[in-house]
């Protein structure tokens, strides 16, 4: 008889540990550089001893800020705006959550903002900050420039502006969505066009 009682309440602890307790997030956090960028991630179901549930899935997902992030029923995360915030899995008493940090490009300074050059001069680099939502510099974004028209001027890889033939027209200097224009201006070298 109390081997039988002993075997049921072994019974009801072992049906009981081999419950889901909490949702481990795979990966354990998202980092995303630009806004629309996606990443779906995974709410594991397990208990204390590392038991998986893999029918446990979760019956919703929200963000805790919206205007940072968005995610989907299928865990998909989206960029919304700078900042962090959380994403949170739930079902029933299950729950975990995940922290999202948006990193976008949120503003672009240029400098001079105008340049004047005699023809075949020697070239002029642009200054350029690439910015956050502090309006701090911001490192290991690329930053594009083309001149608008190529027979008054180019733009290297550099960023120096190289003078062609006399003329106006604009350089457009851009970052993840964020545009600029430099006003160019070209004038007759003396003598003619140097050689």
């Amino acid at each position: 008889m109390r081997t039988a009682l002993l075997a049921l309440g072994l019974a009801v602890i072992a049906s009981g540990c081999s419950q889901p307790e909490f949702y481990e997030m795979e990966p354990g956090s998202v980092s995303f550089d630009a806004k629309g960028a996606t990443k779906v991630v995974r709410a594991v179901a397990k208990n204390r001893r590392g038991q998986v549930f893999p029918r446990e899935r979760p019956t919703s997902w929200t963000s805790a800020d919206e205007k940072i992030v968005t995610v989907d029923a299928e865990g998909k995360i989206t960029a919304v705006g700078p900042g962090q915030t959380r994403v949170v899995a739930k079902r029933g008493k299950l729950v975990g959550e995940i922290v999202v940090d948006v990193n976008s490009v949120e503003g672009l300074e240029v400098e001079p903002a105008e340049l004047s050059f005699v023809q075949d001069a020697d070239p002029v680099r642009l200054a350029v900050r690439v910015l956050d939502a502090r309006g701090k510099p911001m490192q290991g974004r690329t930053v594009k420039a083309r001149c608008l028209d190529e027979k008054i001027c180019n733009v290297d890889r550099a960023l120096q502006v190289w003078p062609y033939n006399p003329g106006e027209t604009t350089v457009e200097v851009s970052c993840e969505g964020h545009t600029r224009q430099v006003k160019v201006v070209v004038a007759a070298a003396r003598g003619g066009k140097r050689r």
